[in-house]
């Protein structure tokens, strides 16, 4: 059976061709979209060093999908990837790991062809170069050398660079054409009830113990002084990048904000909406390539490059400092809510107007300082989601562990913690209000877990209805040796 191969044409073109040695440039589809056709010709990138090196067979096409192909490499890495992740998360299955492998690589390119249909391309975020060197490290180690991994993948290492550089966008654009797709979903109540009415009652599990609980949050106090040394430490960092020195560089080095300095500083592209007006006001007086003065926000202390920003599409780099405390200044903070602790006992009516008095966040000093969960509020934009009852496995382990110690109505002593929203540090004391038993699941008192549930349902739902569609409307060929595959959905379209 002959094969589609990419091998060497001229210059860096390397060309697709079946059971024939004749290069072609360009790629023809099939009129129809009979997904057993066989396309002419496909272009694709592959080995500068075929022509110095003719016995490298760069690739083999395994499938194509809309304008992408899938070659046997990515086939290759993908299988290596899902046995790793079933090892790790324990998984036992008697599906072949390369079933899955090729299956999931259907999907991303599909999934990504229609979100460049679409322009969601423009959503695309920064990090991608930090994040394929990552993985070319360690398919490095795991070959022992590049020359090893070169044989194994059959191509030059920036070739495999360019693949893997290729495939983490076509992940990440699968994942928002996926996205957008679940976003439109909605549900209510009657929905949630429906779901629940169908689950038999000997599937219904245990409901795990949960906690309910308030807290008093103080944050350290921001001296005068402490400002002035942060912002010092900005200027300095603002003059380095005037003067030539790169502003991702030094977020790796410096900043404070856990999420951006991983990247360079790098946040979006992204809506300008989700920003503090601080950020977006800084940025809207900004040119590509040019650094602001220095911001203060509730964050801290910033400085922000302008990458681009069309309309509410922005993307930039930041470094974010925050004012750092002495042992003096951290202990009265301490002292300050062990003495509230003292005086209000069990008291629940006394530990709310503390709250009102003394904490300072603003999520939960206006309620009495009951925590909500508001992960799933925040995923649906909805605070109709958002919960005060936290399962164990819920709860950081900054907090569980105090509560776990206390009996419904004691307060606990005060401990440090990590503000969620800001990354900065806190000083708190939490008050656990009730505990509620582990039990069957209930439409009354477990709603908001059940709604979760049956979101997802009908998420799920909505997906397959429109992967199907999707396979059906967009053109598919499957290689023949590849059509005997266990896959899950109907490929090939008999």
């Amino acid at each position: 059976m002959p094969k589609y191969l990419i091998t060497g044409c001229l210059g860096a073109m390397f060309c697709v061709f079946g059971g024939t040695t004749d290069p072609a440039q360009g790629r023809t589809l099939p009129a129809s979209t009979d997904s057993t056709t066989a396309p002419t010709t496909v272009a694709a990138s592959g080995l500068r060093g075929a022509e110095a090196n003719p016995q490298y067979i760069a690739d083999e096409v395994a499938a194509i999908v809309g304008n992408s192909h899938i070659l046997l490499s990515d086939i290759e890495r993908k299988t290596e990837e899902v046995l790793r992740d079933r090892r790790e998360r324990g998984i036992l299955t008697n599906r072949p790991a390369r079933d899955e492998a090729f299956e999931t690589l259907l999907l991303w390119k599909m999934l990504s062809e229609q979100a460049r249909a679409d322009s969601l391309d423009k959503e695309l975020r920064g990090g991608l170069d930090e994040q394929v060197e990552h993985q070319v490290q360690q398919l490095i180690a795991e070959a022992g050398s590049v020359k090893a991994l070169e044989r194994k993948y059959r191509k030059e290492i920036f070739a495999i660079r360019d693949d893997l550089r290729r495939e983490a966008e076509d992940q990440q654009l699968a994942n928002i054409m996926q996205s957008n797709v679940m976003q439109k979903v909605e549900i209510t109540y009657r929905d949630v009830a429906e779901f629940f009415a169908q689950l038999p009652v000997d599937s219904l599990e245990m409901v795990p113990e949960q906690y309910v609980y308030a807290q008093i949050v103080r944050f350290p106090p921001e001296t005068e002084e402490r400002k002035f040394e942060v912002r010092q430490k900005l200027l300095e960092y603002r003059q380095r990048i005037l003067d030539g020195e790169n502003l991702g560089a030094l977020a790796r080095l410096y900043s404070m904000d856990p999420i951006t300095a991983r990247s360079g500083g790098e946040w979006g592209p992204g809506n300008v909406n989700q920003l503090v007006y601080p950020i977006v006001e800084a940025l809207e007086t900004l040119r590509p390539g040019t650094v602001s003065e220095i911001i203060e926000t509730e964050y801290g202390y910033h400085i922000v490059e302008l990458i681009s920003l069309r309309g509410e599409l922005v993307h930039f780099r930041q470094i974010l400092l925050k004012p750092t405390f002495t042992v003096e200044e951290t202990e009265r903070e301490m002292r300050l809510l062990d003495s509230l602790v003292r005086e209000v006992g069990t008291d629940k009516e006394a530990f709310e107007q503390a709250v009102a008095r003394y904490s300072m966040d603003k999520e939960t000093n206006q309620n009495g300082g009951v925590v909500f969960n508001s992960m799933l509020a925040k995923q649906q934009f909805d605070a109709k989601y958002a919960s005060p009852k936290f399962m164990k496995d819920a709860l950081m382990p900054q907090d569980y562990i105090p509560l776990s110690r206390l009996k419904e109505g004691e307060v606990s002593a005060p401990y440090e913690a990590i503000d969620l929203a800001t990354g900065s540090t806190v000083y708190k004391v939490v008050r656990l209000n009730k505990v509620i038993p582990s039990h069957h699941a209930s439409l009354v008192e477990d709603y908001e877990i059940i709604a979760d549930f049956a979101l997802q349902n009908k998420q799920n739902i909505e997906l397959e209805k429109w992967i199907k569609e999707a396979i059906a409307k967009m053109y598919v060929w499957i290689a023949p040796e590849y059509r005997e595959l266990k896959l899950e959905h109907n490929w090939l379209k008999k």
